[in-house]
């Protein structure tokens, strides 16, 4: 006798339920693990330790490993409908744990950047990135995240849109930050290439 038939109908639909879920959220988990293929890995992948990017008013600006913060890269392109939606969210991230940077990559003009900003309502500040800078975080898409210890080491990263709630997991989830008792103390950043910036 099928033990499913002898439950009662809204048990089987709840089980029915559960199973296309559990199905959909595969689904989803496999594809957005087959889109960040390309990107720095979570195993033992370092990013560049000095990151030269500009301001929007032309000026370099220097990002680097900083002791007893984590930090959040963001990229996105100006032309990016999901990032337009997605940027704001960047601003849950808990700033006592966390340095966030907001990069444009593959933009026509300043003046692309700037329009983004006004109609995505960014108030945090926003820097602008190159293609040799895309090539050495392997920015597949946009947006696209890094989320990195305080040696620079990739622990999460992520194409696609994140919101607001998943970002703040995300960070809390990426292991206990520098003031959470038992949390290990931030050793010198590895010596690893720098990045110049370009035009």
């Amino acid at each position: 006798m099928n033990r499913n038939k002898s439950l009662p109908w809204y048990r089987r639909s709840l089980v029915r339920w559960i199973r296309d879920i559990a199905i959909i959220v595969a689904v989803i988990y496999g594809i957005s693990q087959w889109q960040m293929r390309g990107m720095l890995s979570t195993d033992g992948d370092v990013a560049p330790s000095v990151t030269f990017v500009k301001t929007l008013n032309g000026e370099p600006y220097t990002i680097s490993a900083r002791a007893g913060k984590r930090t959040l890269i963001y990229f996105f392109a100006p032309w990016c409908e999901i990032c337009k939606m997605s940027i704001s969210n960047t601003d849950v991230v808990d700033k006592s744990r966390y340095q966030v940077f907001r990069i444009a990559l593959d933009y026509d003009s300043v003046a692309d950047v700037k329009r983004f900003i006004e109609e995505a309502d960014v108030t945090g500040p926003v820097y602008l990135g190159n293609a040799q800078l895309k090539s050495n975080f392997q920015v597949q898409g946009y947006p696209s995240y890094y989320l990195l210890d305080e040696q620079f080491n990739v622990v999460d990263r992520a194409l696609g849109y994140s919101s607001a709630a998943g970002l703040r997991v995300r960070t809390w989830l990426s292991s206990p930050g520098p003031d959470v008792p038992g949390a290990k103390k931030s050793k010198p950043a590895k010596n690893v290439p720098q990045v110049e910036a370009g035009d």
